[in-house]
């Protein structure tokens, strides 16, 4: 029956919704549209999208020393002595470009490059999460509204039969406590509508909620997910392939790496030079922290002069540079104390540590991926097992109301039955409904587990 039943789900629901909530919009949404949504509206997923552009615009303030810089410097000075009264005004454009850079990426670069593939595999976990959150509340909706029209289906005909219980108890052909059973079992299909109903309605406000659809929309639900059909090795596959953890490790190894190359930088002269001529600089220089020189060039003309004093207390520089000029400065370290090898060692003992996190968490993967798919396998026998035990539970208790309701009946096994047999028949019938719904909502769980384990949100 309940096979039946489940067949003509999707094709009632829709009908039977539509006419309640005529006086309120009412949307249809498919599984791709409502991940659509939710990637869209979800304020989680929003929240780590601006996480992210911050990165980003952090990166950019990193590389503006990359771009050509150009200002403006003015000077102002005057003094007076006795009746003498002298100003004196000079103005120079300045304009310089970085030619190359090399040694260490500096650390605020580093930094700014770490933070934006941070927040780009947070992002994805955060999106990775939402998908998955709308899957489970769509299989949960989704099961709710089968076991509501089972329920319904079911509660008909115990309205049927409660009538003409009733109408063989008014004629005597039947004691009391036999109408009584018939509806202790009638009111346990209504309160589980009940709960069924109420449960409804908060799962749904919870995907109207992730999908940022109108609080007052009725939402309805045009398909059921389909099943997964991968085999063992392929869900492993994919799970390594998709793994945000290996991402993320995989990246800190390729950056341990170049922490590592780059202790050669300690051993590297201290280099630094100027080249003149007039206006025009050519500047190499190492920065304070860190092991990295810049190679840049520098252009600042005198665009307003007015000469002051040479005899001036303020005079410092000259107005203007003419010739040309070349200086070089160069410090070669002999011996630094095993600094060198010992910061090496230091980055390579970080490098092969993360290599080992990462094997450990390739095994771990694998692992868990095994024992999921194993899971959903168990959970599937476990609802076939309780779809049979519910058919025969059912068969049960109809036969037991059958020879308690016809004393005609004589079917071998079913002997010297009293009502209180029936009492625990219905008890194990509704105990049976209970479990076999909930291993359903086992079995879809337990799939849902299985694709966030391998991180597939396809």
């Amino acid at each position: 029956m309940y096979k039946r039943l489940t067949a003509l789900v999707i094709g009632t629901l829709f009908f039977s919704i539509a006419g309640v909530v005529s006086a309120q919009r009412l949307v249809s949404l498919q599984p791709v549209r409502a991940i659509e949504l939710a990637l869209q509206n979800n304020e989680a997923v929003r929240k780590a999208e601006k996480v992210l552009d911050r990165a980003k615009a952090n990166l950019r303030l990193s590389k503006a020393v990359y771009l050509p810089q150009v200002g403006l410097t003015s000077e102002y000075q005057r003094q007076k002595d006795g009746d003498i009264d002298e100003r004196d005004y000079l103005t120079r454009a300045q304009m310089s470009v970085l030619l190359t850079q090399f040694g260490e990426i500096p650390a605020g670069l580093d930094a700014a490059q770490e933070e934006v593939r941070k927040a780009e595999i947070e992002y994805e976990r955060v999106k990775k999460g939402s998908v998955h959150a709308v899957r489970n509340l769509w299989h949960n909706i989704i099961l709710t509204q089968e076991e509501i029209t089972q329920r319904r289906a079911i509660e008909v005909e115990l309205q049927e039969k409660l009538k003409g219980t009733q109408l063989k108890h008014e004629k005597k052909r039947i004691g009391f406590l036999s109408r009584l059973n018939t509806e202790l079992e009638l009111s346990e299909q209504q309160l589980a509508l009940n709960e069924l109903q109420r449960r409804l309605d908060v799962d749904t406000a919870e995907l109207i909620r992730l999908t940022g659809l109108d609080p007052l929309a009725q939402v309805v639900l045009s398909q059921s997910l389909p099943d997964d059909d991968l085999t063992l090795d392929a869900a492993v596959e994919l799970a390594l392939v998709n793994s945000l953890d290996l991402l993320d490790l995989r990246g800190d190894i390729v950056r341990q790496e170049r922490l590592a190359a780059e202790t050669i930088w300690n051993r590297f002269p201290e280099v630094s030079a100027e080249a003149r001529y007039k206006d025009l600089h050519v500047l190499l220089e190492q920065h304070q922290q860190g092991r990295t020189w810049d190679a840049k060039a520098l252009y600042d003309p005198v665009i307003w002069d007015q000469e002051r004093d040479t005899s001036s207390m303020f005079e410092t520089n000259p107005r203007t540079q003419e010739g040309w000029a070349v200086r070089f400065n160069l410090n070669i370290p002999l011996y630094d104390g095993k600094k060198t090898e010992n910061l090496r060692s230091v980055e390579l003992a970080e490098l092969e540590r993360l290599q080992l996190e990462y094997t450990e968490k390739t095994k771990l993967i694998r692992v868990a991926v095994r024992r999921d798919y194993r899971a959903v396998a168990n959970a599937k026998e476990r609802m076939e097992i309780e779809e049979k035990r519910l058919e025969i539970r059912e068969q049960q208790l109809r036969t037991i109301e059958r020879v308690l309701d016809e004393v005609t009946f004589d079917i071998p096994g079913y002997q010297g039955l009293t009502f209180t047999d029936a009492f625990q028949a219905q008890a194990q019938f509704t105990e049976a409904q209970r479990v076999f719904y909930q291993a359903r909502r086992n079995y879809a769980a337990a799939k849902e587990q299985l694709r966030e384990t391998m991180e597939w949100i396809e």
